[in-house]
């Protein structure tokens, strides 16, 4: 049965690279609408997992315990998963993982007495699996509600997208940290602002298929949010999704060629830089729209921080580029390089205090045990 389903699967990936992106369809809706609020508070915790790669090939017990005793370990305030949650899975795959991320929220919701959300982007192997393109989302729907609610339905996921909006990809909402004194969600409480972009998966250039860019429709739509979601400018902006921009290529060559590479940032490059087919631009444009920080995954011997143009004087020049660690033992990775990356979001911090990435760590596990250790 399981081999026969594998066949399956496969014809299914094939056909896959046939659609690779969420159609464009034609409904614009309103900026608010891709908007959600959590009140932030000091030591604001976001756990990144990242590349599950979750199937039916995979011991989905074990595997979903790594994420689980990820999330209880860390407490974080928000889990973030930044794509290839999925690939050759099925339907009850996707479920099981969706309702995990949810009933860990919900525990932490209730032990902590603060409330614990989750946000999902996508990777190029997420649709390949037995169900339609938009089948993730519909779950993640299911365990999604308004602001305010989340408690009195048990329903602890943020994301907000439209099946039949106008902007390419699954994901292209925002979460806004708000200050947690004045419990309001007023334009100028913004501290932190958090996009969570699809970007994409893959390109057919004729010959192969490559890895495909953030549409230009969703970079205008990221700079839209900047122009219109607050009067307030002064919040730091953070950014997550899967597929790195061509600039970490750049960033990879300061960290390697500095003359102390500690300046630069800190990590382990295993394999190249996988990244899109081409420079659209898009580093460049969600960094005019006050966006300074970028996490992704995808590369799974890559991890680490690294401050691009590091040694620039001009504070604009500069972004973070961080790679996640490769969450689970599915699919190729390195031993000693599987885990997750925590980002502790402090009040009162100016932009290049961030940059500094000393809230910024990444943690190792023994996949199989559970056991950690800190970097």
């Amino acid at each position: 049965m399981k081999k026969a389903l594998t066949i399956l699967l496969t014809v299914l990936l094939l056909l896959s690279f046939t659609a690779c992106s969420a159609p464009l369809k034609e409904r614009e809706y309103e900026i608010s609408e891709y908007r959600t609020t959590m009140q932030f508070h000091d030591n604001f915790k976001i756990l990144q997992l990242t590349d599950l790669h979750l199937g039916i090939e995979s011991d989905l017990a074990l595997q979903l315990n790594v994420v689980k005793n990820a999330i209880r370990t860390q407490q974080p305030d928000l889990v973030i998963l930044t794509g290839d949650n999925f690939m050759y899975a099925t339907k009850s795959v996707v479920k099981n993982l969706v309702k995990t991320l949810n009933d860990e929220c919900k525990s932490l919701t209730q032990s902590k007495n603060r409330l614990v959300k989750f946000a999902v982007t996508f990777g190029n192997h997420d649709n390949q699996g037995d169900y339609p393109r938009y089948y993730i989302n519909s779950v993640l729907k299911e365990y999604t509600t308004e602001d305010g609610k989340e408690i009195e339905e048990g329903k602890f996921g943020t994301l907000r997208d439209f099946e039949d909006d106008n902007i390419f990809g699954l994901t292209n909402y925002f979460i806004d940290l708000v200050d947690d004194r004045s419990k309001s969600t007023n334009e100028v409480d913004v501290v932190y602002r958090l996009h969570i972009i699809d970007s994409n998966s893959y390109h057919f250039n004729g010959a192969k298929y490559e890895y495909d860019i953030i549409r230009q429709n969703q970079l205008d739509h990221a700079q839209k949010i900047y122009q219109t979601a607050t009067k307030d400018k002064n919040y730091i902006g953070m950014a997550f999704f899967h597929i790195p921009f061509v600039e970490y290529e750049t960033a990879k060559k300061q960290y390697e060629t500095a003359q102390d590479p500690t300046t630069v940032g800190q990590g382990k490059f295993g394999e190249g830089i996988f990244h899109p087919y081409k420079n659209n631009g898009a580093y460049q444009k969600l960094r005019d729209a006050n966006i300074i920080s970028f996490f992704v995954g995808h590369d799974h011997k890559n991890y680490g921080d690294f401050i691009y143009n590091a040694h620039s004087d001009n504070l604009d020049d500069k972004a973070i580029f961080s790679f996640g660690v490769k969450s689970t033992n599915q699919l190729y990775h390195f031993e000693d390089m599987l885990g997750y990356k925590v980002i502790n979001l402090k009040e009162n911090m100016t932009a290049q205090e961030f940059l500094s990435m000393e809230n910024i760590r990444q943690n190792f596990i023994n996949n199989t045990k559970g056991s950690e250790q800190y970097e």
